[in-house]
């Protein structure tokens, strides 16, 4: 039996261990997990293709008689680069997105029972510089799991 993650840390480490999965010798369509970010805003070209896992807000919510535990809801934004045909961009773009999806949901929607549930909120392809063949998509998630306030 897996041991559940406790911390936004922990979670965050395991999105980069599967973006980092994503690559062409692994089955994927792309190869966006070369280089991992965490974090990372500022792309150039000479580190596409790549990925950046961005943690957003989180929301917690009170878990009645069970405090110092909260049930945490984090979002998550899972970037990728890749490089683009410069006239059909959006067609590197949605195999990216497959890639993160496969990449996030291979083991279902708790990932083994590490957390209370992984929930697809959407993506978007970001618009392509002119000029430059590269094309830009986020995937969010939203991850539940319950923190431990004492140990966080």
């Amino acid at each position: 039996m897996s041991i559940p993650y406790t911390k936004a840390s922990e979670i965050s480490a395991e999105l980069f261990a599967r973006m980092q999965g994503i690559t062409v010798a692994n089955g994927a369509e792309t190869d966006t997990g070369l280089r991992v970010y965490r974090g990372r805003r500022n792309v150039d070209e000479t580190q596409v293709p790549c990925a950046v896992v961005i943690e957003g807000n989180d929301t917690p919510r009170d878990r009645p008689g069970r405090l110092p535990a909260v049930s945490i809801t984090q979002r998550f934004v899972l970037a990728a680069y890749v490089p683009c045909d410069a006239d059909n961009p959006n067609d590197a773009a949605h195999a990216a997105v497959r890639d993160i999806k496969r990449a996030i949901f291979k083991d279902g929607g708790s990932w083994g029972n590490k957390v209370s549930r992984v929930s697809y909120q959407g993506r978007d392809i970001g618009p392509r510089a002119v000029g430059r063949p590269i094309v830009f998509v986020t995937v969010d998630i939203d991850v539940d799991y319950v923190e431990d306030l004492t140990n966080p």
